[in-house]
């Protein structure tokens, strides 16, 4: 079964939220195709997809830090109503995806690039294999930084590309980011690289609206009650490798060897009160890459997609018109 697009824009409403989108869930689940595929190392992996009717292409989404394939599922609604399909996949240490450390919850990597095989991995043996149509790429904050090194080393597989908040830098806190990277640097020898970050917190059921990145108490509420219900997207603890590994991303990502490989338009999309990966970072990115074009959505925060219903409307007339253009 197919989705039978609309080519229509009609962003829910907060006050319309919470009926109408069990209503479109349960569309999506009844053309819904889901599996595992084998990542770079033989790592299981989950994924899921959606077709509509005579597409006009497919956009693979790689989720952010501590997401999981169903809290696309309104933006894969909407993607789908204007013919496009949507491929999503948990990335390692996420959602339904397999885990690198005997605790759940820990988010793991060995190193970043392994990100970017994976995807390549999703792309040649579930994507290409289920449409011949063209490919478009969006990816948000720890997904946007992976989609640009993947494009940097595979830069004839995508149209177009979206870079939603990308993370090419967290942000560290009072702590510098060099300081904290040398600090990692020293410790990794002397412990276990697979174990908790001493800074990193807990997944926390209790979370108040006002301490989260989202505008949206309706979308809010609905994703942290999948987490509640859900153990396997409780995932919020960073490894100690997975923090080093995130603070040399900057350096890889920014020299011009890399930045000359892209060839991709991109779309950079930021947000207005970013307070989650750092501005200038992104902003230095735009400016030495030359396919990529920025532009900062005001009355935005990091989660952009989880923003008013008016935001979201403006982000995605963005995300639409530059994959049509």
């Amino acid at each position: 079964m197919k989705i039978c697009p609309t080519f229509q824009l009609s962003v829910l409403q907060e006050a319309e939220y919470s009926e109408k989108m069990p209503l479109l869930c349960q569309q999506l689940e009844a053309c819904r195709k889901e599996g595992y595929f084998s990542g770079f190392d033989g790592q299981k992996l989950y994924y899921e997809y959606f077709q509509a009717e005579n597409s006009r292409g497919a956009i693979v989404v790689v989720h952010g830090l501590s997401e999981f394939t169903r809290k696309y599922y309104e933006f894969a609604w909407y993607m789908l109503q204007q013919g496009y399909d949507v491929f999503l996949y948990d990335q390692r240490c996420h959602g339904r995806s397999g885990r690198l450390t005997s605790v759940q919850d820990i988010i793991h990597v060995d190193k970043f690039s392994d990100y970017q095989k994976d995807l390549h991995r999703f792309v040649r043996d579930v994507v290409r294999p289920s449409t011949d149509t063209p490919l478009y790429l969006y990816g948000h904050s720890m997904g946007g930084a992976i989609a640009a090194e993947y494009l940097s080393q595979h830069p004839n597989i995508f149209r177009r590309a979206v870079l939603s908040a990308p993370m090419f830098l967290p942000l560290t806190g009072s702590m510098p980011p060099f300081f904290a990277r040398i600090g990692l640097s020293v410790a990794l020898p002397f412990c276990n690289g697979k174990s908790k970050f001493w800074f990193s917190n807990e997944f926390d059921p209790n979370c108040p609206f006002e301490k989260s990145q989202d505008q949206s108490p309706a979308r809010f509420h609905r994703h942290i009650t999948h987490r509640i219900e859900n153990p396997c997207y409780q995932t919020t603890p960073l490894s100690m490798r997975w923090v080093h590994q995130s603070l040399l991303l900057r350096r890889k990502l920014m020299r011009k060897k890399a930045l000359n490989r892209i060839k991709t338009p991109i779309l950079m999309l930021c947000a207005e009160d970013e307070r989650v990966v750092c501005k200038k970072t992104q902003e230095k990115f735009a400016l030495s890459c030359p396919s990529c074009t920025r532009m900062t959505l005001a009355d935005t925060t990091h989660a952009m997609l989880c923003g008013t219903s008016e935001t979201i409307a403006i982000f995605l007339d963005e995300v639409l018109s530059f994959f049509a253009s």
